[in-house]
């Protein structure tokens, strides 16, 4: 069987993560299949990727914001993926 991931995005990228530990791991609904991501860029990340111009300037294609929503899975391969995070603190506030 095969299994085709749209896009390299974060989410395409967890997916194929997640798929990766359970053939490691050896589960049964994971074995004797065929993963494959499709990707139409020529670099993974979707909205989250930055591109460099001719110029050597850097664009971020998208908002860059990643939050933790507590879901183990998804956290690991961010961790997993990513060397180094800038992480803020969000203090935001609405008066009224």
């Amino acid at each position: 069987m095969r299994i085709v991931v749209i896009g390299a995005a974060p989410t395409g990228l967890g997916v194929a993560y997640r798929f990766y530990q359970l053939q490691n791991n050896n589960v049964d609904v994971a074995k004797n299949v065929e993963l494959i991501i499709l990707e139409k860029e020529s670099s993974p990340g979707g909205l989250s990727r930055t591109v460099m111009d001719e110029n050597g300037f850097l664009w971020d294609m998208g908002g860059h914001i990643t939050f933790d929503h507590n879901l183990p899975y998804y956290n690991e391969a961010v961790r997993w993926a990513v060397d180094e995070w800038n992480i803020l603190t969000r203090n935001c506030q609405v008066y009224f």
